[in-house]
């Protein structure tokens, strides 16, 4: 894409056709839906010479052309897209209508604001609640994430991160602690094909007062403040970072377990 918009240089990415989603949002993202894109089959890894060279001599398996000829036909014809970064709608309802707690439960997990388990549902008592865990005030914006360097930063507040703490079933007085990894802009949900997990390991004497463990068991589901923490981080990164969906805005391969908490747990500085 860069040769493309930044030297005007004619280009055809060439992918295996398991990425086809995200590379399609990517370029919209980055402004060029018009980007031509080629697609081989899935896996090139392990391949020898003769078989690659029957991908490349073959079709694509996404638009069943002849994949040397869409090259030349990126390369040499004229797109009609235009350029410019894509507007997208980044507002989220602060409120859901009124329904039975099964129907909501039904909600969330289909608009894909949950890690796909049981969640608590985030009323406006119960985030109240959690936002007395901090003296900052709700519509102040905490920090901003991406699932990877090819998309767009999303912004959010403290209202939002303590939305996603009580939906993971963490206190009020676990909050600062949920805030200061939400100002990290690290996320939990980063989109690589490795299947990466992210870690967090809290120190100082906030460790003790809220019951963290740094001993046995401390990377298991053993303690709820780490469980809860690690898994209010990881909702916080998909919800506040604009999704984390497979195949469109996640793309770890067979994804990975440590996900579900991020490896939450507390230092033993005693030691």
């Amino acid at each position: 894409m860069t040769l493309e918009a930044k030297y005007g240089v004619p280009t055809v990415a060439v992918h295996t056709d398991k990425f086809d989603k995200v590379v399609r949002s990517v370029a919209e993202v980055s402004g060029m839906p018009d980007l031509a894109q080629v697609f081989v089959p899935q896996p090139i890894m392990g391949k020898t010479p003769a078989q690659l060279r029957a991908y490349v001599d073959g079709t694509d398996p996404i638009s069943g052309r002849h994949v040397m000829q869409e090259v030349i036909d990126g390369l040499t014809r004229p797109r009609d897209g235009g350029r410019g970064a894509g507007e997208y709608d980044r507002s989220t309802p602060r409120l859901v209508e009124p329904d039975s707690e099964e129907n909501l439960h039904r909600l969330f997990l289909e608009r894909n604001w949950t890690d796909t388990l049981p969640i608590v549902l985030p009323t406006e008592e119960r985030v109240g609640a959690m936002l007395g865990g901090t003296r900052r005030k709700p519509d102040e914006i905490v920090g901003r994430m991406r699932s990877t360097h090819f998309r767009e930063y999303w912004q959010y507040t403290v209202e939002k991160v303590a939305v996603n703490a009580v939906m993971a079933g963490a206190r009020p007085e676990y909050f600062p602690v949920i805030l200061a990894l939400a100002a990290t802009g690290v996320t939990a949900r980063g989109s690589s094909s490795s299947a990466v997990a992210a870690m967090a390991v809290v120190n100082g004497p906030i460790r003790r007062e809220i019951g963290m463990n740094a001993g046995t068991g401390a990377m298991g589901p053993y303690n709820h403040a780490n469980a809860t923490i690690g898994r209010a981080y990881g909702l916080l990164s998909q919800n506040g970072q604009g999704g984390s969906v497979p195949g469109l805005s996640y793309m770890g391969n067979q994804g990975n377990n440590y996900a579900y908490n991020s490896v939450t747990f507390a230092e033993n500085e005693e030691r």
